[in-house]
């Protein structure tokens, strides 16, 4: 199948979800509040959802807030979920860069316990110990995005074929060198799907620990909602949700592209019977030619 076949199906069975979404809210009548359907349709989610949303605004550029005795406005809703989605973002991302930069020689032996750990069990402890805090939260995410690229950065350094190394020790480079050119770009291509799984966990975990009782965010929207039974505003915030990390998906899947253009494609390297020399080394190999050079001339 074709990548373009790929797309149209994967298009075609989105609009085919939203559609038995659509006829469920036909069919199924129940309401979890008067007025409040349980299968919220397209067109109420897209009108009084959206519209309600403004009840998490507090008030700024020239809208007043609920609470300041504001009216319900789509553009208050547009401003609710904008400085949510902020407020999510920078403890997700702060959480995710803190995480990402644990040292694996720091953290070998207390990675390998903490990792068994299951991720949600955790989340009361940090609330005990950081509060509903940012601190809490981007803490949380970090840990769990930490044992992810704990678990993915070993495994990808352990699969760089040590002919590699050999051979780029062997044309005169240094360590760094060698980290730089050989092992980094040589190991990236698997740990690119450890990356991937932690953006992933990232937004579980950033959507968990606000749900415990953070003040913004949209975590904290779906918390309130859930008390109050209000179904089709954690819907459409799941919504939300889902595009922003369809969005960081895209995001890395396309930067990432060039960190694997040295990489063969699958029917050549098929055909192939002998390995191929990749192009982190062939880099290793150009940088040391001076060097194989200075050796001759003397």
């Amino acid at each position: 199948m074709s990548r373009r076949q790929m797309r149209l199906t994967s298009f075609c069975v989105l609009i085919g979800l939203a559609l038995a979404w659509q006829l469920a809210s036909l069919v199924i009548r129940a309401e979890s509040v008067p007025g409040e359907p349980m299968v919220p349709g397209w067109q109420f989610l897209a009108t009084q959802t959206f519209l309600n949303l403004s009840d998490y605004w507090t008030g700024g550029f020239g809208v007043a807030g609920i609470a300041q005795g504001g009216t319900r406005t789509y553009a208050g809703a547009v401003l609710a979920i904008a400085s949510n989605s902020v407020d999510t973002s920078l403890r997700l991302f702060s959480g995710l860069l803190l995480g990402a930069g644990w040292s694996r020689r720091l953290v070998f032996l207390p990675g390998q316990i903490l990792r068994t750990f299951p991720l949600l069990a955790l989340l009361p402890v940090f609330e005990l110990w950081f509060g509903l805090t940012f601190l809490g939260a981007m803490l949380f995410v970090a840990y769990a995005v930490a044992v992810i690229f704990f678990t993915g950065t070993i495994n990808a350094v352990r699969n760089v074929p040590p002919i590699y190394i050999d051979c780029a020790r062997t044309l005169g480079a240094k360590n760094l060198r060698i980290y730089r050119t050989v092992i980094l770009p040589a190991m990236f291509p698997e740990l690119r799907s450890s990356i991937l799984l932690g953006l992933g966990t990232a937004w579980t975990a950033v959507v968990g620990a606000e749900f415990l009782g953070a003040q913004t965010g949209l975590g904290s929207i779906i918390a309130f909602s859930k008390i109050f039974g209000y179904v089709d505003r954690m819907f459409l915030v799941a919504l939300f949700l889902l595009a922003y990390a369809a969005l960081t998906y895209a995001i890395f899947e396309r930067g990432s592209r060039k960190l694997t253009e040295w990489m063969p494609r699958d029917h050549i390297a098929e055909q192939q019977t002998l390995p191929l020399v990749s192009e982190p080394l062939a880099q290793a190999s150009a940088l040391t030619t001076d060097h194989r050079l200075a050796k001759e001339g003397a």
